[in-house]
């Protein structure tokens, strides 16, 4: 596809969406990406909704390799010792019974920058304890029950959400590290974790809660501020407020609701009245915006400059204007499916159709051979179970 990354080689060692989403954005963004799958396919694959497994292994080759066999495991160094980055979020115990262990590697191939993914650390108690992303960035980092209201159950993560957010910062931590690996010729072991990530994202409640101060309440009646709220509209539809500097905003507000005296009320002439008073201001906010629809609003608040956001289904999402102008969705090469863009943009390289996903093992043979096997080698691979 090109793009800043061409000509930098991946091999991955992942599984299920962690490791490969993040592969998928080197690959997107220009690295040549093989995929070592076992003989069996990525677990992944068995996944129903195919959709899955595609958004996060286009544009990849996949090869097979049974990596309990000896030579399957020199094919394995062979691609190495060709590769730049290693992008690995299979359980460090395994690799290292392996003889994949960054130690192991690192002394072979000095200038390899191997990317582990982890559930809960590299170090520690949790370095081998399964995870995915609804325990290890949804429920332990707090995340869930943030947003949970008293007297009902935590929501449920949607599939992938720690996953990818995981991905992406595990391919800029390869990004930085591929700089110092061109200045000094030598790579590094680089890790991330589905819990760190989790922590970063919900980080200012984390951070308030331990210098003893306030954090934000998930109830909408004790909001801190209500102009940074969830309304809904005299046809049923959601939106959000915007007004996070909430004294800028509140007179345009006021006048969007056709209530301009508002502004001048001595209950709310202040940021901390706004927030004292915050129930009295939901109240009278939600019987305003429930007398009209929703398309009345949006001129209301685009008359006025009135910050603001629709809540989406997804039915909707697909065809948002916004949605579309910022290139959210592309389409796979051949067989014309809708999936969702990298959220990063290379304005040099032209956006066009993605590579579709890989065949598990789809390029085995043709990797053999660029690595100098021949088709007798191949046969005694076969046959000795290196490769199915």
């Amino acid at each position: 596809m090109g793009g800043p990354l061409e000509g930098v080689r991946v091999v991955e060692l992942g599984v299920v969406i962690a490791g490969p989403a993040c592969a998928t954005l080197l690959a997107d963004w220009g690295a040549s990406v093989i995929k070592i799958e076992p003989p069996e396919g990525d677990p992944q694959r068995g996944n129903t909704n195919t959709a899955y497994f595609e958004l996060d292994n286009r544009g990849k080759r996949s090869v097979c390799l049974d990596l309990k066999n000896a030579r399957g495991r020199e094919i394995l160094f062979r691609l190495l010792g060709d590769a730049d980055v290693l992008v690995t979020n299979m359980r460090l115990s395994a690799l290292t019974r392996l003889g994949l262990d960054y130690a192991s590697l690192s002394a072979r191939f000095p200038a390899l920058v191997y990317a582990a993914i982890t559930g809960y650390g590299a170090t520690g108690e949790g370095a081998d304890k399964a995870g995915y992303d609804i325990g290890a960035y949804w429920s332990r980092s707090g995340m869930a029950l943030a947003v949970t209201q008293p007297g009902t159950s935590p929501p449920v993560s949607r599939p992938g959400m720690g996953d990818h957010p995981t991905g992406l910062a595990m391919a800029a931590g390869i990004c930085a590290a591929l700089v110092e690996q061109r200045r000094t010729g030598r790579g590094q072991f680089v890790t991330t974790s589905l819990l760190r990530t989790g922590c970063y994202v919900i980080g200012s409640d984390l951070v308030s809660q331990a210098r003893g101060e306030r954090t934000i309440s998930g109830l909408r009646r004790m909001l801190y501020n209500p102009l940074l709220a969830v309304y809904q509209a005299g046809d049923g539809q959601w939106f959000w407020l915007l007004g996070v500097q909430a004294t800028r905003h509140w007179p345009g507000v006021t006048r969007a609701i056709g209530r301009p005296e508002l502004a001048t009320d001595p209950r709310f002439a202040t940021m901390d009245l706004l927030v004292r008073n915050s129930a009295d201001v939901l109240a009278l906010l939600d019987e305003a915006f429930a007398a009209e629809p929703l398309a009345y609003w949006a001129e209301a608040f685009a008359r006025e400059d009135v910050w603001w956001d629709p809540l989406l289904t997804f039915d909707q999402i697909r065809d948002d204007p916004l949605v579309r102008a910022a290139g959210v969705f592309r389409e796979v090469a051949d067989t014309g499916t809708p999936t969702v863009a990298t959220p990063v943009d290379f304005p040099a390289v032209a956006p066009g159709p993605v590579p579709r996903a890989p065949e598990a093992g789809e390029h085995t043979e043709q990797v053999l051979l660029e690595l100098g096997y021949d088709w007798s080698d191949i046969v005694e691979l076969k046959d000795s179970g290196a490769v199915p």
